[in-house]
């Protein structure tokens, strides 16, 4: 202990002294806790000692009153040695505090007499943090248990608890625990326990910590969604045990994802629709991707397929064509508000411009909100696009548009419900998609690394944004006339699917429209979208996909993309209260939350 000096009052006294006052307001006055004359000096003894022997009073020491039977002992800045009886003194002061306090404080007094203890001086700064983090986090969770026992012995015992089952549960016991693994370690929650002949025992207790199913703590379940949701379930587990020292099994992590996302289809409809300036176009988008599915977890049709299809032609690997068929399609889709440029953008700007030459300023995508779905269909997922759509425009009063990529099904289905709901809308088919067929038709007339070659599809292209998509099928008509193609060859394959695209999307090849009113002419974002949202988790070496856990990973990768990740598991954690807890009561589990 730090030398006593009787002067004048100090900093540290002042400082001691409001510590003390404080203490009386909320009545854990030395009067209440001790017995004799010197009550208040042991608790500023207490505090006084334990800052002192932590380095907090800085150059200041420690003024103290004389204790009788504590000899003074004085601490030497920077070379502090905790001995057994000063841990114990500290500990008992601690418990004169609070009872139970003792524990925690002493476990900090004996990591701080390590740290700074004879012999700690060889040590680097790595090996010091990583006691710290080691020792700290046993603190941590001494600390965490100490709350758990003070509010197990402040529980109230209730005259009678009544189930859902219209059982009173009259008698109750006290001590009943159960272990709950938190970020820190494992702790126990011992409450009461009501009882009542044949019926389960109900906690009040548990409905007031809002305690989960699982033996893992709220926390420690969403650092193990998150460690999921970046990569694969082995990469989450280290993780975890990185971060936390909790160890959890490869499968207790693919349920708790699942169980995490039970509640992602209720809500964003529970949730008000994002704010938006009149005026602005609403678009949605919508595009799948394909994941690698285990075989009972494929679509009935991509099975029906699979089986239908001849025999593998090698016994180790797949022939030319050939195809596993083990994939199933997740839709993504988005809903965005389109903020137009300035100045609307002429062809000239997008099919013109020399090489190096800035883009002019496009459209921008403002209040973007994407979803998933793999195991509902296609047409089901489109649906939930033009729902949050609707949320936005419940009136229908805004301009829609759609971006497609051409999918003739998605294409259909997208009329059909918009046809369904009375919405007038405006599809618009993705020009990256066209200048793709227009490349493929070049090569069919110009020789390979011929520069003439672009300078067609330059032309072709910026007579398509003009509008004269009639002009481009006469051109290539014409040209595979003048030089006709070897039939059944790759060429005339080529031309005569060129012209069938140009020909069925000619409807949804608007484009001068398009970029008069500022609307996007690219899916580029749904694009991005199935890279980000779908490929970079579900496309990682070697991962099959089940259905359940597919679905749980591309529910929660969407939210997260939507930026609601705290919403959600706020939305999440309520609704496991009202399952978990609060529905195992007929009136209320009559303990304040």
């Amino acid at each position: 202990m730090c030398a006593t000096d009787y002067g004048s009052p100090r900093p540290s006294q002042q400082y001691f002294q409001g510590t003390l006052d404080v203490s009386r307001e909320h009545g854990l006055t030395a009067a209440s806790a001790c017995s004799n004359r010197h009550d208040v000096a042991w608790v500023w003894l207490f505090w006084s000692e334990l800052l002192c022997c932590f380095g907090v009073l800085g150059s200041w020491e420690a003024s103290v009153p004389y204790v009788r039977g504590v000899e003074a002992r004085t601490c030497r800045k920077g070379s502090l040695k905790v001995e057994g009886y000063v841990v114990a003194e500290l500990a008992a002061r601690a418990d004169v505090v609070a009872p139970g306090l003792g524990g925690p404080v002493g476990k900090l007094a004996v990591l701080a007499g390590e740290l700074t203890g004879p012999g700690a001086g060889h040590r680097s700064f790595d090996e010091i943090e990583q006691q710290v983090i080691v020792q700290g986090r046993e603190l941590l969770r001494v600390v965490l248990q100490y709350v758990m026992d003070a509010r197990s012995a402040a529980e109230q015992r209730l005259a009678q608890v009544t189930g859902a089952d219209g059982v009173p549960r009259r008698r109750a016991e006290r001590g009943h625990g159960r272990t709950v693994v938190t970020w820190f370690g494992p702790v126990t929650v011992r409450r009461m326990a009501y009882r009542a002949p044949g019926a389960a025992n109900l906690h009040p207790a548990d409905a007031a910590l809002n305690l989960p199913a699982r033996r893992y703590s709220w926390q420690v379940q969403r650092s193990a969604v998150r460690y999921a949701l970046a990569g694969s379930y082995e990469q989450a587990q280290l993780m975890l045990q990185d971060a936390t020292g909790v160890s959890v099994g490869k499968q207790q992590l693919e349920q708790i994802v699942a169980e995490a996302a039970a509640d992602a289809p209720g809500f964003y409809p529970s949730r008000p629709a994002v704010p938006c300036p009149p005026g602005l176009p609403l678009a949605i988008s919508a595009d799948g991707k394909g994941v690698a599915m285990r075989p009972e977890a494929r679509r009935a049709e991509t099975a029906r397929k699979a089986r239908k299809r001849p025999g593998q032609a090698f016994g180790k690997r797949l022939g030319t064509g050939q195809k596993a068929g083990c994939k199933r399609i997740a839709e993504t889709g988005c809903v965005f508000d389109v903020l137009p440029p300035g100045e609307p953008r002429v062809p000239e700007q997008i099919m013109g411009r020399a090489p190096g030459q800035a883009a002019p300023p496009g459209p921008r995508a403002a209040n973007r909100w994407y979803a998933v779905e793999i195991a509902a269909s296609r047409a089901e997922a489109i649906a939930a696009v033009f729902d949050q759509a609707e949320r936005r425009d419940p009136g229908h009063e805004r301009t829609w548009i759609a971006l497609a990529d051409g999918d003739n099904h998605q294409i259909e289905v997208i009329r059909a419900e918009a046809a369904r709901r009375g919405i007038a809308l405006t599809i618009v088919i993705d020009f990256i998609h066209v200048i793709e067929y227009l490349w493929k038709a070049a090569w069919c007339f110009h020789q390979a690394r011929d520069p003439a070659a672009e300078d067609w599809v330059s032309a072709q292209g910026l007579a398509i944004l003009h509008g004269r998509v009639t002009e481009v099928t006469a051109t290539i008509t014409g040209l595979a006339a003048a030089d006709p193609p070897r039939p059944g060859s790759e060429h005339a394959k080529i031309i005569r699917t060129t012209l069938g695209y140009l020909d069925a999307k000619q409807p949804y090849l608007d484009y001068p429209r398009a970029l008069a009113n500022g609307w996007p002419i690219s899916t580029g974002i749904i694009e991005g979208a199935c890279r980000h949202l779908v490929q970079d988790r579900m496309g990682i070496t070697g991962a099959r996909w089940g259905v359940e856990g597919a679905q749980a990973i591309l529910w929660l990768r969407a939210i997260a993309a939507n930026d609601d990740t705290t919403a959600y598991w706020d939305w999440h954690i309520s609704q496991e209260h009202q399952r978990n807890h609060l529905s195992r009561y007929q009136d209320g589990p009559g303990l304040a939350a």
